[in-house]
């Protein structure tokens, strides 16, 4: 199924019973099983173009070219976060254990990575061991909260870090493969990361052998969740071992799996599609 509005999607995340929230141009929108359709929600930032959202419940936090706003209310009122200085955020994460350590991580485009302790209401960078502050995405372990394990990817180098995102490290990949635009970490701990020209690399911990994911037929991997791939080329997804394109879309920014089994695509400038998780 294609909803042409919003037409630009920068981010989504997935919400309860099958809802999802997406980051767009126009502010950020809400899908509901309900309701059937996307519609525009947070009247008060309905004019600003959004990068990134996560979602913990009732507290939402969004990114923009500038800020980070947080709502307690599920989007009815918001709060701007208190910043060491303007930042341009390009992604969010939150804990797996959000609701008891309150920890949440940007990724910016010029700033590193900024780090809350305080369920989103004040920032501070935390940069030691980055060697590149341009950071495209950012990722917590599935046992944050036990590990502390995070990684962040710049256009350089591939960053973790084994204190809950306070100090980082490089990660040995070939520094001719990147840019690095995506992340995701299984629960076994299995690390997948997306480049913009030499397609999907994997490595398992300690993460000192990497290999190329060579079945997977794209070269810009923009986006990764659990044997899904959002690239230029269309969704793909994991399927016996080897990866299957889905849909057929120039552009795919950015995917959702949600919780009754649909999987929501949005692209740059095309809208959104959703279609079962078994279905091509």
């Amino acid at each position: 199924m294609h909803f042409n509005e919003p037409r630009s999607v920068y981010a989504l995340v997935a919400q309860p019973e099958g809802a999802c929230l997406a980051a767009t141009e126009a502010g950020l929108w809400r899908f509901t099983a309900q309701a059937g359709r996307w519609q525009p929600t947070a009247p008060q930032i309905a004019q600003v173009g959004l990068t990134a959202v996560a979602a913990d419940g009732d507290l939402w936090l969004v990114g923009s070219n500038g800020d980070i706003a947080r709502s307690t209310d599920a989007g009815q009122t918001w709060q701007l976060a208190h910043l060491p200085a303007k930042a341009r955020v390009l992604g969010l994460a939150i804990s797996p254990t959000f609701a008891r350590d309150g920890v949440a991580l940007a990724a910016t485009a010029e700033d590193g990575v900024l780090r809350s302790a305080d369920h989103g209401v004040t920032w501070h960078a935390w940069n030691y061991g980055l060697l590149d502050l341009a950071i495209n995405a950012i990722a917590c372990s599935p046992n944050f909260g036990e590990d502390e394990v995070c990684f962040a990817a710049s256009d350089y180098a591939v960053f973790m870090s084994v204190n809950g995102g306070r100090a980082w490290q490089a990660l040995p990949l070939p520094i001719e493969v990147g840019p690095f635009a995506a992340l995701d970490i299984t629960p076994e701990g299995q690390l997948y990361v997306g480049t913009e020209g030499h397609g999907l690399w994997t490595a398992t911990p300690p993460y000192r052998e990497w290999r190329q994911v060579a079945d997977l037929p794209a070269a810009e991997v923009n986006f990764i969740q659990a044997g899904w791939a959002a690239t230029t080329e269309g969704v793909f997804a994991a399927r016996g071992g080897t990866w299957h394109k889905m849909l057929d879309r120039a552009d795919v920014l950015c995917l959702a799996v949600l919780d009754d089994g649909t999987v929501v695509a949005a692209t740059a400038d095309g809208g959104l599609w959703h279609a079962q998780n078994n279905k091509p």
